[in-house]
């Protein structure tokens, strides 16, 4: 039961307040239409009592005017005076010949208003019949202090009536609500407030006549079927808490073997990821090797006695068996080849299945054929299991796994941990085959990049270093020479009128001509740090490191003389019956030559002058020699 707020108060009051501050309203309002109505009706009197004066005196006043009889005036003046409603009395006397006369008279603390009626008369008398003349004027004037002090008397009366009027109506309000509708509200909130889970059926019944249909009959119904209600409802709560708590007991249960067998399949899981680790990271020779000690330790984990990997026989029709594995390493003398024809169930059952479990030995020998089922019972086993390694378009055989006789069940964890394997093992048969691919084909790239990095630095043509390879030592020969202060020689060969020769041999003689000038030229150099390049169509050059020029003559002069020794015949050259050579011979000036490309320049002019004086013959840029010819 809420406990009731401080302050509050009862529906009783609130509806007496209401109907107080109605009452106050509807005075208010009624007094101000009443004191308007009453104001009306004292003006109204005033001005009534004023017309009675006016008609009482209107004659004797006349008469006294003409008679002209002062006393007479005074005395119905003062009388008229004595009038409550009167406070202002003003009487104007015509006379033809003199100025009016006007007696006046005013009540003590009259003060002249608006809100009084005031009447103006004229006195006309009559001395004969049909001679009416006006003798004078009349004016009374309303005292507003008499029209005040009824209107207070009024107001008086209308309020006081209107506060009874109110009082009696709350008071009657109060009783008829308390009677009718406090107690019954009062006697259903003490049944709320005594209403437990175990008592709601009690109803709650008012004491008042069962002849009254309102709506407090409809509250004591509504009531009642409320408590019913929730009587049901915590019954049927109840039945639910029971059935709750059976159900949770069970699921309990359900959670703690589910939490079981995920502990196992975790465990599976590292497992097959730990072995995968190991085979992505086996060396290729070691590989197969390291398949069977993870298929070992699988069927370990199975509780396996026996594992045996099958696969295809390249070029005929069998199943050979690829691992073995036993608790105790010993292994079965397994024919070279199974016939396909003999494990005809098996595949066409994996590729649909994938995955095949069988509770016993004696299941398995009535699923496969007796020739299929020879080949996986040579050991007892009890549950055992057989899966397909198939990819795509690749097969890699059968997988078996078999347990002790009398383990005949396969629980989830470990149908995991089969199919988990049966997939590791078919990823590292691929990883395996593309290791394979891709060792040939790197060490096919090797072989083609040895022979691409020949061919890039030698000619075809000669087997001599090409212009590439002759740019890239000369370069570092350079530099070291610069760095030792070693002598650096460089010569340029160029075969005489050799544009004649292939124009009258021939070009193929003038590739055999080329050969054979290359060969010779190459025999003629000794030294191994030597190098000698084709660096055009018959262009050669000979870069000789720590050679000084007369070394670098005795050279350019044996190359010569080995080109001259071959007789090669050419009728069209202008310096002799056979082929010959012009050479140029250039040396590192220390302190002038900065840049190869200067060196070279040298020896090529050098090569030029040789042209020019005669061919077949030497030239130095540094100092004429003698020169030698054939």
């Amino acid at each position: 039961m809420h406990s009731r707020r401080s302050g509050s108060r009862s529906l009783g009051t609130r509806l007496v307040l209401a109907t107080l501050g109605f009452c106050s309203v509807f005075t208010v309002l009624t007094v101000g239409v009443r004191t308007y109505s009453a104001w009306n009706e004292a003006w109204a009197a005033m001005n009534a009592d004023l017309t009675l004066l006016e008609q009482v005196y209107k004659q004797t006043l006349s008469k006294a005017v003409w008679d002209m009889d002062r006393e007479s005036l005074q005395t119905q003046v003062q009388s008229t005076a004595q009038v409550a409603v009167v406070g202002h009395i003003v009487l104007k006397i015509h006379s033809s010949n003199r100025t009016p006369e006007i007696i006046e008279h005013t009540a003590a603390g009259w003060q002249a208003s608006t809100l009084t009626p005031t009447r103006h008369l004229d006195l006309v008398y009559e001395p004969f019949p049909g001679g009416k003349e006006s003798v004078g004027e009349l004016t009374l004037a309303g005292d507003e202090r008499v029209l005040w002090a009824r209107l207070r008397g009024e107001v008086t009366s209308i309020v006081i009536t209107q506060l009874l009027q109110s009082l009696l109506l709350a008071g009657l309000i109060m009783l008829m609500f308390s009677r009718t509708v406090t107690v019954h509200v009062r006697h259903i909130a003490h049944h709320l407030g005594q209403l437990t889970p175990d008592n709601l059926r009690q109803t709650l019944q008012l004491v008042r006549n069962p002849l009254h249909h309102d709506e407090l009959t409809l509250l004591e119904t509504g009531v009642n079927q409320l408590q019913g209600k929730l009587a049901e409802h915590l019954a049927q709560l109840r039945q639910y808490e029971d059935e709750l708590g059976a159900h949770r007991d069970h699921l309990a249960d359900l959670v703690q073997e589910r939490t079981a067998e995920l502990e196992s399949l975790t465990e599976a899981q590292q497992l097959v990821l730990s072995l995968s680790n190991r085979l992505i990271h086996a060396p290729h020779e070691s590989f197969d090797a390291c398949q069977k000690d993870c298929l070992s330790e699988v069927a370990q984990r199975l509780g396996a006695n026996h594992a045996l990997w099958l696969v295809p026989t390249a070029a005929q029709p069998a199943f050979r068996v690829f691992m073995e594995w036993r608790p105790d390493g010993a292994a079965d003398e397994a024919p070279s080849a199974l016939p396909l024809h003999g494990m005809t169930h098996i595949p066409g059952r994996l590729a649909r299945e994938e995955l095949l479990f069988f509770f016993s030995q004696a299941e398995m020998g009535r699923s496969l054929s007796p020739q299929e089922a020879a080949v996986f019972t040579s050991q007892p086993v009890g549950a055992c299991a057989l899966a397909l390694l198939r990819s795509d378009r690749e097969d890699f055989g059968l997988l078996f796994i078999g347990k002790p006789l009398g383990q005949g069940d396969w629980p989830p964890e470990d149908r995991a941990l089969l199919a988990m394997t049966a997939q590791m093992l078919l990823h590292s048969v691929r990883h395996q085959a593309q290791l394979i691919s891709l060792l040939a084909s790197q060490q096919a790239l090797r072989d083609a990049n040895r022979q691409l990095e020949v061919l890039s630095r030698h000619d075809p043509l000669t087997g001599l270093s090409n212009r590439r390879h002759f740019d890239e030592i000369k370069e570092d020969e350079f530099q070291r020479a610069l760095r030792s202060a070693h002598p650096l020689s460089l010569l340029i060969c160029d075969i005489d009128d050799f544009k004649a020769f292939n124009d009258h041999y021939g070009h193929a003689a003038g590739d055999q001509c080329l050969r054979a000038v290359a060969h010779a030229m190459n025999t003629a150099i000794t030294r191994s740090g030597d190098a000698l390049a084709r660096i055009g169509g018959e262009e050669f050059a000979i870069l000789l490191p720590a050679t000084s020029e007369a070394a670098a003559w005795q050279v350019a002069e044996r190359v010569r003389l080995a080109v001259s020794a071959l007789h090669i015949a050419h009728a069209a050259s202008h310096a002799g019956p056979h082929v010959t050579i012009s050479i140029g011979l250039a040396q590192l000036e220390f302190g002038r030559t900065n840049q190869f490309d200067t060196l070279f320049d040298a020896a090529d002019q050098a090569l030029y002058r040789a042209k020019k004086n005669g061919r077949n013959r030497i030239e130095s840029s540094l100092s004429p020699s003698p020169q030698s010819v054939s």
